[in-house]
């Protein structure tokens, strides 16, 4: 399917321009996304204005704009996006005791920077399709990913 990214809202201004607006296309640029990655994060929303027949681009939730970035950007971008985005859930796991917990953000490497947990989940609600029910999308880290992040902090 082709997306269109031009397509217009009732106040006349295209997708692109509409997510060139946005908080997210500043951290993008800030984080070195490239045009063309930008260029399919916009298609990506395309397809969900597309789905859900919405008028006003403003009517997109911030987290299908979330995901979108974090569907199509690098270990660091995506954890980066997804760590400031309030509404991903963050979850760690410890191999030995087979166990997962959900933790605040803090707890995620210790004062030295070390992980706490062997992975990370950090997962996002988005709408299905039909709307009917929630799609959970989760995104898997390393504790190394974590450790790597906390350095720039």
């Amino acid at each position: 399917m082709t997306c269109n990214t031009n397509i217009m809202d009732k106040n006349n201004i295209s997708l692109d321009a509409w997510f060139e607006a946005t908080p997210e296309y500043g951290k993008c640029r800030e984080l070195g996304v490239s045009g063309p990655t930008v260029s399919t994060i916009e298609s990506d929303l395309a397809l969900y204005v597309e789905e859900h027949d919405i008028n006003d681009f403003g009517d997109i939730p911030e987290a299908e704009l979330v995901a979108a970035i974090a569907d199509n950007t690098d270990t660091q971008i995506r954890l980066r996006t997804l760590w400031e985005f309030e509404g991903a859930e963050l979850d760690g796991y410890v191999a030995r005791d087979d166990c997962r917990s959900g933790i605040d953000r803090d707890q995620a490497v210790d004062d030295d920077g070390k992980a706490m947990y062997d992975r990370y989940e950090l997962s996002v609600d988005v709408s299905a399709p039909d709307e009917s029910i929630p799609d959970r999308r989760i995104y898997r880290f390393t504790a190394a990913d974590i450790e790597d992040f906390a350095r720039t902090w």
